[in-house]
């Protein structure tokens, strides 16, 4: 087996795809927003910058293909 060498911590913080959440909101995403307990609505999701996307909570119903 091939010996790989070992990534430092500065190293991994490089690496493309690292979530950086520096800057994102925080809360819950939901349909309703604040009417239904959650923070912001799925339009706020849908408008987030694709960085901050993995880095929030939000609602499976969030996904669903039918309007809301």
């Amino acid at each position: 087996m091939k010996n790989l060498k070992k990534l430092t911590r500065k190293d991994l913080y490089k690496i493309s795809g690292a979530a950086n959440c520096t800057g994102c909101p925080k809360g819950g995403y939901g349909p309703g927003g604040a009417s239904n307990g959650y923070t912001y609505s799925c339009e706020d999701y849908n408008v987030l910058p694709s960085r901050c996307k993995p880095c929030v909570l939000v609602s499976s119903e969030c996904f669903n293909s039918t309007p809301q």
